[in-house]
């Protein structure tokens, strides 16, 4: 079991982009927002489709974080993408957007609570293999790190946004 608690943690930026608004809760105005899929809580940020470079096409690593005013910002999960399916990390990430993905619960309530979730990426740097490089990168963070929404390497996921 990884021994540090993710939203406890300094958050690295070495080959990380900047974190990018890509979820927002229902109550949210804006002229950038669209609607979530069927069933889905809040909207997505429309600008999230371009917010990576083209760079973002190929296989990596990303990382979920809940914002709330009066509230500590909170890294609750780290995904890659080129595992299991075939997908490049913006792909990945408006899946994530439009129906939550395989996390839809955890997203739904999030919104319902008022967070927003931003996302971050890290591209595989790998010429050849770069899915085996994006599952290397997460699994070494799921070793380092405790993330409340990943299961695999803890315990179970964990409550932490009040």
């Amino acid at each position: 079991m990884a021994a540090h608690l993710r939203e406890n943690s300094q958050v690295p930026t070495e080959g990380w982009s900047d974190w990018k608004r890509a979820m927002v809760p229902p109550q949210t105005k804006g002229r950038n927002l669209q609607q979530r899929g069927q069933n889905q809580v809040g909207s997505i940020s429309s600008s999230i489709r371009d917010a990576f470079s083209a760079e973002a096409e190929d296989c990596g690593i990303y990382e979920w974080q809940a914002r709330k005013s009066g509230q500590p910002n909170r890294v609750v999960y780290v995904g890659s993408t080129c595992r299991g399916k075939a997908g490049a990390l913006r792909d990945r990430i408006l899946e994530y957007g439009r129906n939550g993905s395989h996390k839809k619960d955890l997203v739904n309530d999030a919104l319902r609570k008022g967070y927003e979730l931003w996302v971050r990426v890290k591209v595989s740097k790998a010429r050849e293999n770069c899915r085996k490089d994006a599952e290397r990168m997460e699994n070494e963070l799921l070793a380092k790190y405790n993330y409340a929404w990943n299961i695999r390497n803890n315990v179970a996921v964990r409550s932490i946004l009040p």
